[in-house]
């Protein structure tokens, strides 16, 4: 049961719903900036998406390059990059 791709809804009527992806945030380049609260916000996203089925994949703290290769790997594996 495919959802097309500027599909309003995402459709829940299957066992396998798919991945959640989570990117997480609490350390920046400014060393004195600490994001309070990330791993809570993570919890509670992890929960909640399990709880709807889906898989969830948590990435912590990524470099822009990693996040762009990480949501490259998503675009693949969804057949939206050929």
């Amino acid at each position: 049961m495919p959802v097309e791709r500027d599909a309003e809804e995402y459709n829940m009527n299957h066992k396998r719903r798919g991945k959640a992806v989570i990117f997480s945030h609490d350390k920046y380049e400014n060393e004195s900036v600490h994001r309070d609260g990330a791993a809570v916000d993570v919890r509670v996203l992890t929960e909640t998406y399990e709880a709807l089925g889906f898989e969830v994949v948590v990435h912590e703290n990524l470099e822009f390059t990693d996040i762009r290769n990480a949501t490259t790997e998503c675009k693949f594996r969804q057949g939206v990059l050929n």
